[in-house]
């Protein structure tokens, strides 16, 4: 379904702030729901406009613009750091989970230290 109109926006909050009715009395009249109303005058008080909002779906990334350059410069000087630790490093809001998802999308994959200890299981 196509948004409203921004004439018709603008109509519907005008007719509401006019005073004396209803979200549903002030809907009846523009042939919308209450709820459409109530949604464009609150998005015309805490937002300041009535222009169709674009809602951005799916996964946000964890890091954009200059804390992805602290990232990489980051997994530069410590390689050994754990995901966990560069997230606190950094200052990052975000999950150990998505940390590992945003290293493997910039190319880092990382294996076992080959200075760990031997496994204690014989796997002769």
């Amino acid at each position: 379904m196509a948004p409203l109109s921004l004439d018709l926006r603008e109509r519907i909050v005008s007719a509401y702030e006019a005073g004396g009715v209803s979200f549903a009395a002030v809907g009846r009249r523009f042939a919308v729901s209450g709820k459409v109303v109530s949604k464009l005058v609150r998005q015309k008080h805490e937002l300041g406009t009535l222009e169709p909002q674009v809602h951005k779906r799916g996964r946000k990334p964890a890091v954009r613009g200059e804390k992805k350059e602290q990232l990489l410069r980051h997994l530069e000087e410590h390689p050994d750091a754990t995901v966990v630790e560069r997230i606190e490093a950094l200052g990052l809001a975000c999950t150990e989970k998505t940390g590992w998802q945003t290293l493997r999308k910039l190319g880092w994959r990382f294996k076992k230290s080959p200075h760990a200890p031997a496994s204690k299981i014989d796997r002769t």
